[in-house]
């Protein structure tokens, strides 16, 4: 079950235009999402980067909220990494594991910055959160790699 969270969109499409700094001496080529990643996706197979974000945003409010890990959240944690494969292998992008690390962090901090300026408490106490974190870990697997079956670019739309 992949419920709606409300700040997925809010940090993830935030987080989009934001791109890697390069360290000193290196040229940085950030993961940066294109009018390709907003199609939706026509296989019928899903939305993988929507998949992704919220993922992603599970992750990081299990973590900010200070809740108690579940058998779930190893799930999430491996699918996220199973989708970063995915991405990394079908995406006209061709982002590198370190941008879309850095994607991931900045993503991340965007996700932070929202919940600082709402209702942090009963963010971390919704049904939305509790529905993803109480799936089994065979439910998290089974739909993510129904998810991934099928190689084809990784879009955003249309999302939950």
């Amino acid at each position: 079950m992949l419920g709606r969270l409300p700040l997925v969109g809010a940090s993830c499409v935030a987080a989009l235009s934001i791109g890697a700094a390069a360290a000193p001496g290196q040229v940085s080529r950030p993961f940066v999402l294109g009018p390709d990643q907003f199609k939706f996706d026509e296989t019928g197979s899903g939305a993988v980067l929507c998949v992704w974000s919220i993922y992603l945003e599970t992750q990081a409010a299990t973590k900010a909220c200070g809740l108690k890990r579940r058998p779930a959240d190893d799930a999430i944690d491996r699918a996220i990494l199973d989708i970063d494969d995915f991405i990394i292998a079908n995406s006209s992008l061709h982002p590198t594991r370190a941008a879309l690390e850095d994607f991931k962090q900045r993503t991340n901090e965007v996700f932070l910055h929202d919940l600082e300026r709402r209702d942090f408490r009963k963010y971390c106490d919704g049904a939305d959160l509790e529905g993803l974190r109480s799936e089994t870990p065979d439910g998290v697997a089974s739909s993510i790699r129904a998810l991934l079956a099928t190689p084809r670019e990784p879009v955003m739309n249309p999302c939950l």
